[in-house]
């Protein structure tokens, strides 16, 4: 759940129609409809009952409006009180981030410290782990999204979350797959994720803790990409585990149980400039982003 989702549920729940919530938002009414969706899915709760032409709160939507509203009135809190040193925090920053924009939450980011810090120029690019941390080390980045373990004394890092990732293969491997060994895994095809992600560091990690290496047979330049040729019937590889759960659940995928590894989702950021107020606006925005 982020910041927009909620901005959807209070502007639904104080002006009882989609559509007008949608023009004070400034999104499409389809994109209103999905963030309600979603919160209700997530918390497993219905907020609003539905008839043509009206949408009112349920007796649940009305106590957790209340929260909601709170919850926006502190992320509120943090932008005026950005807002008060706007005029010392100029010039721009340049992000780096992996190939899974809406897993990281980018775009919830970005609109907060748009919102923030209103005269920072941003930009934003898409590259692999050894990129990023060459990126921010020589001054290219300022800070990026980082998916595994990271030590490094000139860098500072804020952790996110952690990140399960297991083992998936095409269904037609689902009657075979269970009792196999890593020997036998390792001769089966495997797909090769982009050079130096973190989806090709963890996958090659996993058998060479066995003494093993995956037979890659097909390679592929978008992590995004990845669980389309899995389910294709092309060959097994690493997907993070919500990923692969959904999969399973809509029998487009089979879980090998044996290869599982969790590791931090991280936004990494050079040490020196921890105290620059582009830096500490970054992590402030971060900390409501990911409620921590």
């Amino acid at each position: 759940m982020d910041i927009l989702k909620l901005k959807s549920f209070v502007m639904v729940a104080r002006l009882g129609h989609l559509t007008k919530a949608s023009e004070k938002l400034f999104i499409t009414q389809p994109a209103v409809t999905a963030h309600i969706k979603a919160i209700e899915e997530e918390l497993g709760i219905a907020l609003f009952t539905r008839s043509p032409g009206k949408i009112t709160l349920t007796k649940s939507g009305q106590i957790l409006l209340i929260e909601a509203e709170h919850v926006l009135d502190v992320f509120n809190g943090l932008i005026n009180k950005a807002r008060e040193m706007k005029g010392e925090i100029t010039g721009s920053v340049k992000i780096a981030t992996v190939d899974d924009s809406e897993f990281v939450k980018l775009g919830t980011f970005l609109y907060g410290l748009q919102a923030t810090l209103p005269l920072l120029q941003l930009g934003i690019s898409v590259v692999d782990e050894e990129e990023l941390l060459s990126g921010i080390s020589n001054g290219q980045f300022d800070g990026g999204f980082y998916i595994g373990v990271m030590d490094h004394p000139d860098f500072g890092k804020l952790h996110l979350r952690t990140v399960t990732y297991c083992a998936v293969g095409p269904t037609t491997l689902s009657a075979n797959i269970a009792g196999l060994g890593w020997r036998e895994m390792s001769d089966l095809p495997w797909i090769a994720a982009p050079k130096n992600s973190h989806i090709q560091r963890l996958q090659r990690y996993l058998f060479a803790q066995q003494g093993l290496a995956p037979r890659e047979v097909v390679k592929c330049d978008q992590i995004s990409a990845i669980g389309d040729l899995v389910k294709s019937g092309l060959g097994m590889a690493l997907m993070r585990e919500d990923q692969a759960l959904k999969a399973v659940e809509n029998n487009e995928a089979v879980i090998w149980r044996h290869a599982r590894i969790e590791v931090p989702l991280s936004f990494v950021y050079r040490l020196k400039n921890e105290a620059s107020p582009a830096t500490v606006g970054m992590l402030s925005v971060l900390r409501q982003c990911w409620a921590l």
